[in-house]
């Protein structure tokens, strides 16, 4: 089984929780930590890691320094990440992107176009229906990224560095329903990839 590191960047652990368990539930063995907690070996002693929302900013210079240690171990890591959300836009910050206000508050699923084959979309359909829950925006993509994705709200939904195995999503796919399964199967398939 993959061994996954699931860093928490929420105040509390209860929105914190879908994600683990949609981890857990697609094969991983998951090992939790607190935002604070985070640094290069650590990441580097899993399989895979991956980091969840938060209802910090990144565009305030005040959350990129609340954020350093995690940000300098997305940077050194050698393994598989995935950044949900406010974790896809830290690992924009990370390699010199801008995050922005986009003036709106989205909260609900969106239709989302798959742009490029990927692992991380395999067996999925073109378009997918994912849920988005967020104000901020990565304005442009990082140097060294690919565009994978783009949704009805996002210009850069999902993206993945170039020649590492660094992949972010603006969108949750921990919050999916019976209705609307695909972030399941989007966590599935990075699960399988640390195997």
């Amino acid at each position: 089984m993959a061994r996954v590191l699931a860093v928490n960047n929420y105040p509390t652990r209860e929105r914190f929780l879908r994600l683990e368990g949609c981890l857990e539930g697609n094969g991983a063995t998951v090992t939790s930590i607190e935002w604070g907690e985070a640094s290069p070996s650590r990441f580097n002693s899993f399989d895979g890691v991956a980091l969840s929302g938060s209802p910090d900013m990144m565009s305030q210079p005040k959350t990129l320094t609340k954020y350093r240690r995690e940000i300098d171990a997305i940077l050194d890591s050698e393994v598989p990440v995935l950044g949900v959300c406010f974790g896809h836009q830290m690992m924009a910050r990370a390699f010199g992107a801008d995050v922005v206000k986009d003036g709106k508050h989205v909260l609900g699923m969106v239709e989302t176009k798959v742009l490029v084959d990927d692992p991380l979309f395999e067996g999925l359909p073109g378009s997918l229906m994912l849920l988005e829950s967020r104000y901020e925006v990565v304005k442009s993509l990082p140097r060294g990224f690919r565009l994978l994705g783009r949704s009805q709200t996002s210009d850069i939904s999902a993206m993945k560095h170039g020649s590492r195995p660094l992949y972010g999503v603006q969108f949750h796919p921990e919050r999916y329903t019976k209705k609307n399964p695909d972030g399941n199967r989007v966590v599935g398939n990075f699960v399988r990839m640390l195997k």
